[in-house]
């Protein structure tokens, strides 16, 4: 008697798993295909596996974004909306969908996936990177600061937050902020297509900040705690930048800011992972390789020679970096205006 109970349990596991191979498999077909350049044909097979397969959430996934590819968007909507619907639909379906909108510039319709999709994962700071994204093409910026702002409270070791708010406090006056979120994000995210554009912009804001002495009083004035002892930290050392802002010139600033800070009361009362890593590299003696790293993009050509100069160094700094993992502990949040 019992093994006839186990009979349509066995059954039932074997169709399962033979269910879950047929999506895998179509899955892998039409990702071929797709990376070959043949998306008609990728979407074929998906097409064909969801007649076995009906609202399976792999095979939605694959079709809203294959058509996406395709430029199809009507499909690749359509798809995505049967996809969220789904009881097991994840963050991906919402990201997914959400991409789908912004790709055909419904940036209204994206906007309301994405709240829908925060407010069921609350967690995922994936997904609020992209909700800021589609608040900003949205013509909503200080909304989309607020999103990316909290993608970064609620998991701090996620790159793209830093990278937006990089260049959004870039192009709203904020230097202060633009400068620690992009030195954050290039510990991250240090050889990705997008590092040397977050590298330029810190040179730039690096000059912005110490312009004029009213930029930094105004953090220390008007700031909260945290910005105001940077601020204040900062402004011991500006007259090493007063003939010019170079990468040799913030060498010297930055290593005296570190041995300050950790040297008060500041490193107790507001830990900061990547003051840290700039003690770290200090000890380490790697720094001045990490800075010309850093700064690079203000001459190419110098940076090469420096770096032909100076290549123990710059092989120490490499094999930290490639070696070193950057992660920001989730108790490191600061409010600032």
């Amino acid at each position: 008697m019992k093994k006839l109970l186990l009979l349509p349990i066995l059954l039932l596991g074997v169709l399962m798993t033979n269910a879950q191979a047929g999506v895998v498999d179509a899955h892998n077909q039409a990702m071929n295909k797709a990376r070959s350049g043949n998306l008609d044909k990728a979407l074929s097979i998906i097409k064909d596996a969801e007649v076995n397969f009906p609202n399976n959430a792999s095979l939605l996934k694959d079709e809203s974004f294959i058509s996406t590819a395709k430029k199809d968007y009507t499909n690749a909507i359509a798809a995505g909306r049967k996809l969220i619907e789904l009881p097991d639909a994840d963050e991906q379906s919402y990201q997914i969908l959400g991409s789908a909108y912004r790709a055909d510039s419904k940036y209204s319709e994206a906007e309301d996936i994405y709240k829908r999709g925060v407010e069921k994962f609350p967690n995922s700071s994936l997904l609020y990177a992209e909700f800021g994204q589609t608040l900003n093409d949205n013509n909503k910026p200080t909304a989309a600061a607020k999103a990316w702002e909290k993608g970064i409270q609620i998991n701090p070791s996620i790159s793209s937050n830093y990278y937006f708010l990089t260049k959004y406090y870039a192009q709203h006056n904020n230097p202060l902020w633009s400068v620690l979120y992009g030195e954050i994000f290039i510990n991250i995210e240090s050889f990705s297509q997008r590092t040397p554009e977050i590298r330029d912009t810190l040179f730039n804001e690096y000059n912005a900040l110490f312009a004029t002495d009213n930029v930094l009083q105004n953090y220390i004035d008007n700031g909260q705690p945290f910005e105001s002892a940077v601020a204040s930290t900062f402004a011991q050392f500006k007259d090493m930048v007063s003939n010019g802002v170079t990468p040799e010139s913030l060498y010297a600033l930055r290593g005296q800011f570190i041995v300050s800070w950790f040297n008060s009361d500041n490193a107790k009362k507001f830990p900061y992972k990547l003051f840290d890593r700039q003690q770290q590299l200090l000890k380490l003696g790697i720094f001045d390789a990490y800075n010309q790293w850093v700064f690079a993009s203000y001459n190419e050509d110098q940076f090469k020679n420096w770096a032909q100069m100076n290549q123990g160094i710059v092989q120490e700094f490499s094999k930290f970096q490639k070696a070193s993992m950057f992660k920001v502990p989730e108790a490191q949040y600061y409010a600032h205006k």
